[in-house]
């Protein structure tokens, strides 16, 4: 069943086609990856399917009876600054807005029932109507509205403290995750989601991948997260130039069926130029001649051609590389005993990390945790309560903030760059800067007036040309695009020197990492980060051994058999 179709959609922006003629029909129950190019108008597309924007032209039909929500990329739980409801009663109510309706009503039903003898005329009427109202009820799951909402504001990561404070006292990023929450309770046939795993934390990704994964809704989804679309997305739509092309499968099968299509494309495109040519060449050869006839017959042909478009070129990667300009000692780091304290908060404590040459290091734990505190310390740029950081020899450290302090804002994009490579002539900055998306039109702007993503390449820009012998990354992957993603993980993969990273970049981790610091995610649990070796993947792995585990284990204490006792089966092996 088609809960949504577009016909022959058209919509742009003046000279700037976003839809060109295009032709979408989006199905009940499945979940579809929504990808493409900067600037390509994906934003724009949820705007039309969402009917906020009115089209220029084609036809867009919404199913009668669907409903739809949408998490606009900026979305916020919004209340005014007098309004001090707590998260958890606006999420609540902005949810859940028809079956508190369903709520009160069967109350006032009940409240008349208690008041109407039962030989009165309406008792009948009444009975008959919180009959409906309940079923209507029951159907939307009222019953559970409470366990689902607090499973939802627990799943996106805000604790109970949060979920009592009010709105307005709330950050930008937990009334994100606020907004989100809201959007996935609220009962809805098609959701829109723009960038909803932005201010998550790993938990929280996973828990909304599973989440989705278990909704029996349609859902689109525009992510720069790579691990996040492979998960979740059966189908791929693919905007770019105007034209939507939908692949089958999730968003690695759409990089391979791309790239093949556009091979295809390309040779189907040079076959006609080919035979253009040949035509041509034969009209000019035979127009005043014994095969004149011939000639004009086949100027008419091409006339009459339906001219296949030259196929656009793949978003091209930023090509750069990471050089450590001397190679450093042995040891690169040497952490013993490393205590922090921050507001009375213990942090860290006895924590112990032996550091080596041309080592990658991914760190992980929920938001909050302390990952940017330890990196901190690693950098020398916070001092640790108890313990001490040791560098090594010719060890040079570059850091990069997740807040993007270290580019200045008091210089222009070129100023930046002459800041930190004093010797290059003018024509090298320019050109350094334009492999980078900082065309000439940009080059005299103010570093203050960026965007994330345009300050985050900016960053990167410094670090390539510093170039350090150990890099400490602070979610690198954050204000980037899925091309400086793919980017910085190929630079990443040939750097030399050595690595430690903080990132919820589930994709970056597994490609690049070789050990694990990982944070514990329960408030309550000791602090003392565990060091796990191996990639994302293989700890994802151990984790789910290690909960089989636990669950065998508990299973003689709620009166169940060891598994290993029953017939026909091995004993559980133990940890590996």
């Amino acid at each position: 069943m088609s809960l949504l179709t577009l016909h022959q959609a058209r919509f742009d922006y003046g000279r700037e086609v976003i839809l060109d003629g295009v032709d979408l029909a989006l199905h009940a129950g499945v979940r579809y990856a929504l990808v493409g190019p900067n600037g390509a108008g994906k934003t724009t597309l949820f705007g039309v399917l969402a009917g906020d924007l009115a089209l220029h032209g084609g036809q867009r039909q919404l199913a009668g009876g669907v409903s739809l929500r949408w998490l606009r990329q900026q979305s916020e739980l919004g209340t005014g600054p007098q309004d001090q409801r707590t998260l958890r009663e606006v999420v609540r109510e902005e949810a859940f807005a028809r079956e508190l309706a369903l709520q009160a009503e069967l109350a006032g039903v009940a409240g008349a029932l208690a008041a109407t003898p039962h030989d009165h005329p309406d008792h009948a009427a009444l009975v008959a109507r919180q009959g409906r109202l309940q079923s209507e009820f029951e159907r939307l799951e009222g019953y559970t509205l409470d366990v689902r909402l607090d499973a939802a504001l627990a799943g996106v990561g805000l604790p109970p403290a949060v979920c009592a404070t009010a709105v307005p006292r709330l950050s930008g990023g937990e009334r994100r995750r606020a907004a989100l929450a809201a959007v996935l309770l609220a009962p809805a046939d098609l959701l829109l989601l723009d960038e909803p795993t932005n201010h998550l934390d790993l938990a929280s990704c996973e828990w909304l991948e599973n989440h989705l994964l278990g909704r029996s809704g349609s859902v689109v989804m525009v992510s720069h997260d790579r691990w996040f679309l492979d998960r979740v997305a059966e189908r791929t739509l693919h905007l770019e130039r105007g034209r939507l092309v939908e692949y089958a499968g999730n968003y690695s099968v759409f990089l391979r069926a791309s790239e093949e299509r556009r091979r295809q494309d390309l040779a189907a495109w040079q076959r006609q130029q080919d035979h253009i040519r040949q035509t041509e060449a034969f009209i000019r050869k035979n127009i005043e001649g014994q095969k004149t006839k011939q000639a004009q017959s086949r100027r008419k042909q091409l006339e009459r051609m339906d001219r296949v478009d030259r196929p656009s070129a793949p978003e091209a990667r930023l090509d750069f590389r990471l050089e450590p300009a001397r190679p450093s000692g042995g040891t690169v780091l040497q952490c013993e005993g490393l205590g922090r304290t921050l507001g009375g908060r213990e942090i860290l404590q006895g924590f112990d990390l032996h550091v080596v040459r041309g080592e990658r290091i991914g760190i992980l734990g929920p938001n909050g945790c302390g990952k940017t505190t330890l990196l901190r310390l690693l950098a020398g740029q916070d001092v640790p309560d108890q313990g001490r950081v040791v560098r090594g020899h010719n060890v040079d450290l570059g850091l990069y903030d997740q807040h993007l302090q270290t580019v200045s804002d008091h210089h222009t994009v070129l100023g930046e760059m002459q800041a930190v490579d004093p010797v290059a002539t003018l024509g090298e900055q320019r050109s350094f800067l334009a492999a980078f998306g900082f065309g000439e039109d940009m080059i005299d702007r103010p570093v203050g007036d960026l965007s994330g993503g345009e300050r985050g390449r900016l960053a990167l820009l410094r670090l390539i040309k510093e170039g350090h012998n150990t890099l400490l990354l602070d979610e690198p992957t954050n204000h980037l695009d899925v091309r400086s993603r793919e980017s910085l993980e190929a630079a990443l993969r040939d750097y030399a020197g050595t690595l430690i990273m903080v990132s919820h970049d589930r994709r970056l981790l597994d490609r690049l990492v070789e050990r694990l610091v990982v944070f514990p995610g329960r408030p309550d649990a000791p602090r003392t980060p565990r060091v796990f070796l191996g990639d994302y993947g293989d700890w994802l792995r151990a984790r789910e051994r290690e909960r089989e585990e636990a669950r065998q284990a508990a299973e003689p204490a709620r009166g169940g058999t060891p598994r290993g006792d029953r017939p026909g089966t091995a004993a559980a092996a133990g940890p590996t």
